[in-house]
């Protein structure tokens, strides 16, 4: 997040550059990140912004929080921070309950289009669901092996669906059938 970094976090320092700019300053700024943009590793680097905008005139306002407490059925954790121009006073919203899982989102036919018939993922499929790896589950599996991978229960939660940095496609197994679809 170190600015000149040429991270991805690190493209926070080109909205300053925007705002130095700017003629006329947005009434309001809203930044959405990773919770670790506030790390003890970042931390210096979220104070310096902080001052900056606070330079400017904002109020700032920042807090994590999970898609889930806000009525989306996936487990993504963020950390927001709201910055208005002048001298207020923001309070973030209230969780409300989750009412739909993942389960309710799910369509009950789906297009061939989206299937795969690539043989490497039947057998990859066939693999993790004989080593019990997919059990009971719609799977979120990344092909490769390397990178982000983990299971998406249909009952439960969703866990961030990505394709960082070139991944590329997932497949997800729907295995409430005896014979599982591929999905792409």
């Amino acid at each position: 997040m170190t600015k000149g970094s040429d991270t991805r976090s690190g493209l926070l320092w080109e909205v300053e550059r925007i705002l130095n700019e700017c003629s006329e300053l947005p009434q309001v700024l809203l930044m959405e990140n990773v919770p670790q943009v506030h790390s003890k590793a970042n931390m210096p680097d979220f104070q310096k912004w902080i001052d900056f905008l606070e330079s400017k005139g904002y109020s700032n306002y920042w807090q994590d929080l999970n898609a889930k407490d806000y009525g989306v059925a996936q487990n993504r954790d963020r950390c927001f921070m709201v910055s208005l121009l002048g001298e207020w006073n923001y309070k973030f919203p209230q969780p409300i309950p989750l009412e739909r899982k993942l389960k309710d989102y799910l369509e009950n036919e789906v297009d061939e289009k989206y299937y795969i018939n690539s043989e490497k993922a039947q057998k990859l499929i066939q693999k993790l669901i004989e080593n019990g790896t997919l059990q009971g589950c719609i799977g979120k599996i990344n092909p490769s092996g390397n990178g982000m991978n983990g299971n998406v229960y249909a009952r439960d939660l969703s866990p961030t669906i990505t394709t960082n940095k070139g991944e590329g496609a997932k497949i997800f197994a729907d295995l409430s059938l005896n014979n599982p679809n591929k999905k792409r």
